[in-house]
């Protein structure tokens, strides 16, 4: 895991994760990495094992993302996977977050939510609907947090490896019909990933 270094009052940097703990948000750098092509994921660590289906790859690792999480304030509700594993289908209980995805179009910084930069026309899902939750990969066990080994940091399909996963999923029954949408930059153009606690999180 990246050194974690004091830039200032309430600010930090997780490897190449930039927290604000006084704002309770962070940002991470990544790149495009899967448009087109069926996904699953949101966002994956460098050479994660579901990179093949992820929208996003970003410069941090399970442990460093997660550790993120922590510094904006975000706990894992114990509740989470048990409840989850008796009903799919409902809403994942646990604090919610909102995240967002910015680049450089012509010159201009671009920032939409992370759902409409997510969801192609065809998916059976509106950006406005979908939440976020911060899980804190509860499949890790021991020394060995899930997340390094795997490399899922956001997804939006039930995988108890993912450190934030949509409150719902998104795309089941359905594979292919999440492949990102045509506002987005080329792959392998930069991005920056935003995450932020939501104050009011159920």
């Amino acid at each position: 895991m990246g050194e974690l270094k004091q830039l200032g009052p309430d600010r930090f940097q997780v490897g190449r994760i930039v927290v604000d703990k006084g704002a309770g948000r962070f940002s991470v750098p990544g790149r495009v990495h899967v448009t087109g092509k069926p996904l699953e994921y949101l966002a994956t660590s460098p050479g994660g094992a579901k990179a093949y289906e992820t929208l996003f790859e970003l410069d941090a690792t399970g442990s460093e993302f997660n550790l993120a999480c922590i510094l904006i304030g975000l706990e894992r509700d114990p509740r989470t996977v048990a409840a989850h594993r008796q009903d799919m289908q409902a809403p994942l209980i646990g604090p919610r977050v909102a995240i967002s995805v910015a680049w450089v179009d012509a010159g201009k910084r671009r920032q939409v939510t992370a759902a409409q930069a997510m969801l192609n026309p065809e998916a059976d899902a509106k950006p406005e609907s979908v939440e976020w939750v911060y899980i804190g990969a509860p499949a890790s066990q021991g020394a060995v947090f899930a997340a390094d080994v795997t490399g899922t940091l956001v997804g939006f399909k039930p995988d108890e490896n993912n450190v934030i996963q949509s409150a719902v999923g998104i795309g089941i029954g359905a594979y292919g019909s999440v492949r990102g949408h045509a506002m987005l930059p080329p792959v392998g153009s930069a991005i920056e990933l935003i995450v932020e606690a939501a104050r009011a999180a159920k």
